[in-house]
């Protein structure tokens, strides 16, 4: 660890003329590992930069890093860059840490998790049915059109998986009571459950531990202000992490002098709409009750099909709003999109890197487009579109093959009778299977329903490799290259309509096939 540190020493001393910049990562839900969480976003931000210098005939490396995986290391996990000097911008170093509590919290019990997760349910159905009425207020092209439709379908899909959890809920507290096998695997399900939506509910309802956990971020600013000594922190943070750091920066958990630095505050794909919804915290809660100091700029990034930001921030009236809200172009996808930011070159790389370089006046920073960012953004958004009108017309499909299967001789009920035969045969499954058969079977209401709704599970799932599948080899081609381009010198594209036309006959043919071969195949066979 020692001579690691005199390494970083010695860089420091080699680059004493560089204005030096620390970034401290904020992760999200999960049970991230230590060191993890510096990888995987700053990682992205690292393959951006070097493109960028790449298409300039530019070279950069990681100068240092500084990582743990269970040996003995100074804390936090880190690595290091330096941007050289270029013609009207000084040479600068960036430190990038992370800020890790995953492990600092224990999740609370199921029954607590159960009632507040149901409620939670039923208040992002709400905003998403406000995504609905924005999108059908805001038609003002066919481009609007199948916003609306997407967002209607994702609307719908998203309250029928909250009905259809209730269910499933009830039957794991049944299953749970089976010893052996089944008992196992419903507690591995629970756990998994807790630890992925329980730390939200930990950090705004658990006192002790909250304090606990915003505490890693003021100890990654303080390393970097007095270690690395950084000149200026910018703290840049993801879903449930966002209101972590923001109840660090507010609450007096950092130092005074520390604070001063910390010049530029980035959240992206933020849970503060959750934190300041009075329907799921405490009615008197010590969290996020201040704003955030006047002297730094703050940033929030948010898309309209992320289930966790719910739309734009809004704010109680004696908190500050973010100094600039962006709504980005992710995949248009409510399973993808809360996780899509550190794909989108566009739309937060590119500007994350100007907020680090420039923050305040990213028009100035090496990174800003010659040629402006609006074309970029908008032709990303053409392309995404165009992914989006593509699963619309699967999706509907999908429906003329199902109700074009119930009505020849009711093959879909045969499909699904087979599935739960093939079902008793796997091992563990195969008891549970053999017990709701047995004693449960009210759980799959009527027989001819039940054998359906397996039946339309089967052909979702084989339709749906098949539909991804192509569906990606069509489309992220395309997508990296455009996304390469765009922090290179030249201007974007003014139209995309040729390879949007050509690229749709082709998806469409092949969703029409697969179709056919839906409505044509024979009932599946039992085993």
């Amino acid at each position: 660890m020692q001579e690691r540190q005199a390494v970083e020493q010695h860089l420091i001393a080699q680059t004493a003329g560089a204005t030096r910049v620390g970034v401290v990562f904020v992760h999200g839900i999960g049970q991230q590992s230590e060191s993890s969480t510096v990888r995987e976003f700053g990682g992205p931000l690292l393959h951006w930069l070097q493109e960028w210098h790449k298409r300039r005939d530019r070279d950069l490396c990681v100068a240092s890093s500084d990582l743990t995986y269970g040996e003995l290391a100074e804390r936090p996990a880190r690595f290091s860059l330096e941007l050289a000097a270029m013609a009207g911008h000084p040479a600068q170093t960036w430190i990038l840490a992370e800020a890790w509590w995953a492990a600092r919290l224990n999740a609370p019990n199921l029954d607590e998790m159960t009632w507040w997760g149901l409620k939670s349910a039923v208040v992002r159905c709400l905003r998403l049915a406000e995504l609905v009425m924005t999108s059908f207020r805001n038609i003002r092209s066919p481009k609007d059109v199948i916003e609306l439709v997407s967002s209607l379908l994702l609307f719908l899909g998203y309250v029928a998986a909250a009905i259809l959890s209730i269910p499933l809920i009830l039957g794991l507290f049944v299953l749970a009571q089976i010893p052996g096998p089944v008992e196992q695997a419903v507690m591995g399900l629970r756990s998994f459950f807790l630890d992925q939506i329980g730390d939200f509910y930990t950090f705004m309802w658990d006192d002790i531990q909250a304090v606990h956990i915003r505490g890693s971020v003021a100890a990654a600013i303080h390393f970097l202000v007095e270690k690395r000594e950084c000149e200026r922190i910018a703290v840049v943070a993801h879903s449930q992490g966002t209101v972590v750091a923001y109840d660090a920066l507010c609450s007096g958990s950092v130092l005074p002098a520390d604070l001063a630095r910390v010049k530029t505050f980035v959240t992206f794909g933020s849970a503060l709409n959750n934190a300041w919804d009075k329907r799921l915290v405490p009615e008197r809660t010590c969290r996020l009750r201040e704003p955030l100091p006047a002297s730094m700029r703050w940033v929030n990034v948010w898309s309209a099909y992320d289930p966790v930001s719910g739309g734009r921030l809004r704010a109680p009236d004696h908190i500050r709003l973010p100094d600039e809200q962006i709504q980005v172009t992710n995949w248009m996808n409510v399973i993808l999109d809360h996780g899509g930011y550190f794909s989108n070159r566009e739309e937060l790389l590119s500007r994350l890197a100007q907020e680090l370089e420039s923050p305040g006046a990213r028009q100035r920073s090496r990174f800003f487009p010659e040629y402006g960012e609006e074309g970029w953004r908008d032709r990303r958004r053409d392309r995404v579109l165009t992914l989006v009108t593509w699963r619309v017309v699967a999706m509907l499909g999908f429906v003329v093959g199902v109700v074009a299967r119930i009505r020849a001789a009711d093959r879909l009920r045969a499909d699904g009778e087979s599935v739960w035969a093939w079902l008793m045969t796997l091992p563990i499954v195969g008891g549970a299977v053999t017990f709701v058969d047995q004693h449960a079977a009210w759980l799959a209401w009527t027989e001819r329903l039940g054998a359906r709704i397996l039946g339309i599970g089967l052909w979702v799932a084989v339709l749906t490799v098949a539909y991804v599948g192509v569906s990606w080899l069509a489309f992220v081609p395309w997508q990296d290259n455009a996304g390469q381009r765009s922090a290179g010198r030249g201007r974007p594209p003014a139209s995309q309509r040729a390879i949007i036309v050509a690229s749709s006959i082709a998806m469409f043919f092949a969703t029409a096939v697969g179709i056919a071969v839906m409505i044509q195949a024979p009932a599946l066979r039992r085993p």
